[in-house]
């Protein structure tokens, strides 16, 4: 037996007699790969041997039509997570895509590179596997493709960053911090955002309905960089912010960066000119006006600091959609403006009370928008699933996680309709945090509403503003 303790019983059909195959069967080197020819084949599946390369007695094709559908079932005797790995090959036909369901579980899908008439190994997924019977189908995407097998091994978590990215950190922003790692897993903090950090009426309404305050409130510096308006609450983030924090709440901040050339009020890409890529020209105008907005901001973020407050500091969010004009020149801009905006904020102006949170997605190219582990304390995803769509998001949580090496704590720091924190128990997508936008997206029945309110506060792994530590000593 191999040192991964898998007993493992493949279901299986041999080429002629269809005896079924028996762990006893198997090599101790093989209980860990489970052969496609011996898994359950539907539509016009069969077994070749044609191409060398392959594993086992051959692999299964054609893959060309959408009835085509391969079974592995896998029983072990530990339960946990496991890598998983899919050997294959894309024939004559170039790149392609299929698709793996694993039990009951939302479907992936996988990449396939080009390979010719050879045999590759892609990780195809991250699962929890029970511990009696697996089911893992393999379908169809675009285009024919072959399966030589599945292999399974499983993976060890690695440890949460212990420490802050900023250096010499505050003694609050460590404490805060350190309480989120702890927390990370197995509670789930619960989250308000405030309209146009004026006041906290959603967190204000959620404690009238409920009787419980969320844990963590959120402002936006949406106007602050609009100088002498008298419209513009300049003090009403600190002012609230301070109230929160004394009450042991989390302060958490963020910024529409509204365009800092003209002043115009814009920050979609479609109403606003201002060039990012110049980001790397000091001499620009536009490098020096973003400048100007950076340090007006520091000094609202001094206050913070003065004041004994951790910031949960998320800022450039939502980068990578591209509808904001600091993600509208791709990444590498993006990524010089988010390191500029640290050195500035940390070097020049000594702010050391900042959590950092980068803004993610799930896609390809989540790593390139990437500013780096030395710049990002914590992951943030913002997701917006539609009218009363209250199941998992795992699929998103887990592809994250795996892009991030699972050595970040990982946020759900936006969203629409909150996903039901039992799910998020059973499936393992355990949030640090959830926070639902302001308006309706709180206090509507279309999104969350009364009725999921008191039932977010139902479960006693949702962390409300009551059951936080005192952060401040």
């Amino acid at each position: 037996m191999r040192k991964y303790g898998l007993i493992v019983f493949l279901i299986v059909s041999l080429f002629a007699c269809k005896k079924e195959k028996t762990v006893t069967d198997i090599p101790p080197s093989e209980r860990i790969k489970f052969e496609a020819e011996y898994a359950e084949k539907k539509g016009s599946l069969d077994i070749e041997a044609l191409i060398s390369g392959y594993s086992g007695k051959g692999y299964v094709v054609p893959f060309s039509d959408y009835s085509a559908e391969l079974n592995f079932s896998v029983i072990n005797d530990l339960a946990g997570n496991y890598n998983i790995y899919l050997g294959y090959s894309t024939l004559t036909f170039g790149a392609t895509s299929c698709y793996v369901k694993i039990n009951n579980n939302a479907i992936t899908p996988v990449n396939l590179k080009a390979t010719g008439n050879t045999f590759a190994e892609v990780k195809c997924s991250r699962a929890d596997l029970l511990q009696n019977k697996n089911t893992l189908t393999i379908t169809s995407g675009n285009r024919n493709f072959a399966i030589d097998y599945i292999r399974i091994e499983p993976y060890t978590k690695p440890a949460i960053t212990a420490n802050l990215v900023t250096p010499n950190p505050s003694l609050q922003a460590v404490k805060l911090y350190d309480f989120l790692r702890q927390n990370f897993g197995t509670k789930v903090i619960s989250g308000t955002m405030a309209a146009h950090s004026t006041n906290i009426t959603e967190a204000t309404w959620v404690h009238t309905q409920t009787g419980k305050w969320p844990a963590l409130t959120a402002f936006d510096f949406i106007d602050h960089t609009n100088s002498n308006q008298g419209w513009v609450q300049y003090s009403a983030p600190l002012t609230l912010g301070q109230d929160w924090w004394m009450n042991n709440g989390i302060v958490g901040l963020m910024w529409h960066w509204r365009d800092p050339l003209t002043k115009s009020g814009a920050f979609y890409t479609a109403e606003t000119s201002f060039d990012i890529s110049k980001v790397s020209d000091p001499n620009s105008n536009e490098y020096k006006a973003m400048i100007v907005d950076i340090d007006v901001i520091a000094g609202y973020l001094k206050q913070f600091k003065d004041a004994g407050i951790p910031v949960i500091w998320r800022p450039l969010h939502e980068a990578a959609s591209g509808w904001f004009w600091w993600g509208a020149k791709g990444p590498e801009a993006c990524k010089t403006l988010w390191k500029l905006m640290f050195n500035r904020l940390v070097t020049v102006h000594g702010l050391n009370n900042l959590i950092w949170v980068w803004t993610s997605n799930t896609s390809d190219t989540a790593l390139n928008w990437y500013p780096g582990d030395e710049y990002v304390d914590i992951i943030g995803m913002d997701i917006y699933p539609g009218a009363n769509q209250h199941g998992s998001q795992s699929v998103e949580f887990k592809k994250v996680r795996e892009i991030f090496s699972d050595t970040k704590i990982i946020a759900l720091s936006e969203c629409g309709s909150v996903p039901d924190p039992a799910l998020m128990k059973i499936n393992g997508d355990m949030w640090s945090w959830f926070m639902p936008w302001n308006g309706d997206f709180t206090e509507s029945d279309t999104h969350n509403g009364v009725t999921w309110w008191k039932k977010f506060f139902s479960y006693d792994y949702v962390i409300t503003r009551d059951q936080m530590p005192d952060l401040k000593k």
